[in-house]
């Protein structure tokens, strides 16, 4: 069993590497905004000490509606210091935190539960729809699983072998977690009691030892009190917005009695959104729905693969086993505690939503959708991966648990046991090979305008065939177009940083001109200026006919050229 395991580990890890590293400049179709601002802060980090708004060497980033934290973009800088600031680059670094998870993830299952447990972690996190995605796009939501792990992985190795520096290493890894994604903030206090509850025998055993440990994620949590306790309306604001004690967030646009009658609702509501993150619908069957602006996965996949249903109700059986208890309750307190954060927050796909399942992409969106009053409902059809995601390994974890308790019962019972075991290899196989084609051939096509497909083109046609003089208008249709242009023009930070940009009044406000480049509709532009190129989406009057037209991988006009 053990070379068995041995071999599947090794390949899965070849696997895991192999699909998380393949055409990242190709899958996802484009580069979402979020993934701009990364890498081009990155850039602007390496060559003025900056983030692209100026900020001296931030400890938390100032993104467009939000502060975001800052691990990600630190470990961007050199690999855009090496390889330059190109999209791949800019996915290249999460997919190095996800192969870090991965691997963290393997050697954690190892420690909990053997070698068969590594193995199907192994696997299982390979080929994982969720991890993958995640693994594959340049946001720092990926971080923070992996530094979490780390940190998990870290205690389980000091309590194997009782060295204090795994003990040191832990609790910088939770440190660090306070740095990855915004969730984690939450979540890394709450299971680190969990933690101290559960082995709390040893931790006392080790006295002072711990108390090192506690003492290094203090000093790393130090600075981010200090800095939202200064900027506490900024910090605050983003989840202000989402925050599903708000009544203008629950019933935007309702009236005064309309959102005393939503606010007795709010119970209710973070019941459902809690509750959410467990459903079969997402974990299972149709996975994260995605919003106008953003689609991560495939339709009508899960974010797990179905093989993982059985094993995590052979997990639970784990909770009567005196062995393994411990064990089963870290896994689901793990998950219990990753949903809560995302149970405050009202999931992006809730805020506009269609009578159809998938959201039009905002870009091609020609009709305005009335904000409606959040439901229960509403928030069980619409769950959030990202703000879940510190999930993914313990569902991983969990299935692992599932398939050793599914050896354990079937012992004596050896051409059962190889029967079982391999069905499910062949369901894995079956269903992860579906997932892949769909999200390596399908998804490109599918997703391209909830990535905004065509702004790289766009621009490069701009520099090959028009003049350097002429004022370039682009629609306001575009989620932060600036972000695009500062980014694929690789435009000068310092330049940036230093030269006038006129933004709407307001915290996080749009960015409207730059240099030569304006933001807003080009048909009311293209009236007023004697000269100028214009950027029109595919739906939008230009009145002048087009010079270019930029299509989408399905052959559809993306966005159209007009030059005065």
């Amino acid at each position: 069993m053990k070379k068995l395991s041995a071999a599947l580990i090794a390949l899965a890890l070849v696997a895991g590497i192999g699909l998380r590293v393949a055409r990242l400049d190709k899958v996802p179709p484009a580069l979402n905004q979020d993934e701009a601002c990364d890498g081009y802060d990155a850039y602007s980090i390496l060559t003025t000490g900056r983030d692209h708004h100026g900020n001296f060497m931030p400890i938390v980033m100032q993104g467009f509606n939000d502060y975001r934290m800052p691990l990600l973009q630190y470990s961007l800088v050199p690999l855009v210091g090496m390889f330059g600031l190109k999209t791949e680059i800019v996915r290249l670094g999460a997919a190095i935190w996800g192969t870090l998870d991965l691997a963290a993830t393997i050697c954690l299952a190892g420690l909990m539960l053997g070698w068969p447990g590594a193995a199907a972690a192994a696997v299982l996190g390979a080929l994982s729809p969720w991890h993958l995605a995640f693994s594959r796009f340049g946001q720092e939501a990926i971080t923070g699983s992996a530094t979490v792990t780390l940190a998990i992985l870290s205690l389980f190795a000091w309590l194997s072998v009782r060295k204090p520096r795994y003990l040191i290493m832990s609790g910088v890894f939770f440190g660090l977690s306070l740095y990855s994604y915004s969730v984690a903030r939450l979540f890394t206090p709450l299971i680190m009691v969990l933690l101290t509850i559960l082995y709390r025998r040893e931790l006392k055993e080790a006295w002072p030892k711990p108390l090192i440990a506690l003492s290094i994620v203090v000093v790393f949590a130090i600075p981010q009190v200090v800095f939202a306790l200064r900027h506490l309306a900024e910090t605050q604001a983003q989840y202000h917005n989402l925050s599903l004690f708000n009544p203008e967030a629950i019933c935007t646009g309702c009236n005064s009695e309309q959102k005393k009658l939503a606010t007795k609702s709010i119970p209710y509501l973070l019941a459902a959104n809690f509750a959410s993150n467990f459903t079969t619908s997402f974990l299972f069957l149709n996975g994260d729905l995605g919003d106008h602006w953003t689609m991560l996965h495939p339709p009508n996949f899960g974010e797990l693969l179905p093989e993982q249903a059985p094993l995590v109700v052979l997990g639970l059986f784990a909770l009567l086993s005196e062995r393994r208890r411990r064990i089963a309750l870290l896994i689901l307190g793990w998950l219990i505690i990753a949903a809560l954060p995302a149970a405050l927050i009202k999931p992006l796909g809730a805020s506009l939503p269609e009578s159809r399942k998938m959201p039009t992409p905002y870009v091609l969106l020609n009709t305005k959708i009335p904000p409606a009053p959040v439901t229960p409902s509403l928030l069980l059809d619409h769950t959030d991966s990202r703000h879940d995601i510190l999930a993914v390994v313990p569902w991983i974890l969990l299935s692992a648990l599932g398939l050793v308790v599914l050896l354990d019962l079937t012992s004596d019972f050896p051409v059962l046991q190889a029967g079982a075991l391999v069905l499910l290899l062949c369901g894995v196989i079956f269903h992860s090979s579906r997932y892949l084609r769909s999200y390596f051939e399908d998804f490109p096509t599918i997703a391209a305008p909830y990535f905004q497909y065509g702004i790289k083109e766009v621009l490069q046609t701009i520099d090959r065939g028009y003049s350097h003089d002429l004022p370039v208008v682009i629609t306001s249709r575009i989620n932060q177009p600036y972000i695009y242009v500062l980014f694929f023009e690789r435009y000068p930070p310092a330049k940036y940083q230093q030269g006038t940009v006129v933004q709407q009044p307001g915290l996080f406000n749009r960015v409207e001109r730059f240099d030569r480049y304006r933001f807003e509709p080009p048909l009311w532009t293209l009236m007023q200026l004697p000269h100028g190129i214009f950027v029109f989406e595919s739906g939008e009057r230009t009145l002048l006919p087009p010079d270019d037209f930029i299509r989408y991988p399905d052959g559809n006009v993306a966005y159209k050229i007009v030059v005065k």
